[in-house]
């Protein structure tokens, strides 16, 4: 009899452990088939397309929503140009409807912008907008300084005028502006 209890016990543990012990899943070995789906315009449409042109991420600067600094918002374009850059100012509200690069040049880390126009919108706003275009293009092409132009002349508002001498630089400190 205490042999059998003894053999009961033992079948019992090894039950026991083997029900208790992990397992490894099973893998499926094949690739399943893909499947072909009508677009339904959700998120997970937005497959890239293989054959789509790389895009360039640049950083655009605008003003906040209560005009005491600048806000910095990453974006995208085709190929990174000064008519990009500008395209999107405006498409922020830095810059105007209208305004085009009339010439961007490059050299020894300064750059020259002159646009057709730049908005005139007091002296807070003046300098919010300086800083904005300052900022993107400096920090996007990599620039030590910008000289902004307007129709070949020096930026003047009737708060602020430029000298033949003032740059734009990077402000680091964008989020609060005085």
């Amino acid at each position: 009899m205490r042999k059998f209890i003894v053999f009961l016990l033992s079948a019992m543990l090894v039950i026991s452990l083997a029900a208790c012990s992990p397992t490894q899943p099973k893998m499926e070995t094949t690739a399943p088939d893909p499947q072909v789906m009508a677009s339904t315009g959700g998120a997970s449409d937005k497959v890239p397309d293989p054959n789509a042109e790389p895009m360039e991420i640049i950083s655009v600067y605008s003003q906040n929503d209560d005009a005491t600094g600048l806000n910095q918002a990453m974006d995208a374009v085709d190929e990174l140009t000064a008519d990009a850059l500008v395209d999107k100012l405006i498409e922020y509200g830095v810059l105007t409807e209208g305004t085009k690069v009339l010439k961007f040049d490059m050299a020894d880390g300064t750059g020259t912008l002159d646009l057709s126009q730049v908005p005139n919108s007091g002296s807070t706003g003046d300098l919010l907008m300086l800083t904005a275009v300052g900022n993107t293009f400096i920090e996007n092409f990599e620039l030590d300084k910008l000289k902004l132009l307007v129709n070949g002349k020096n930026f003047s508002s009737g708060h602020m005028e430029q000298g033949d001498n003032d740059y734009l630089e990077y402000v680091k400190n964008y989020k609060e502006i005085k």
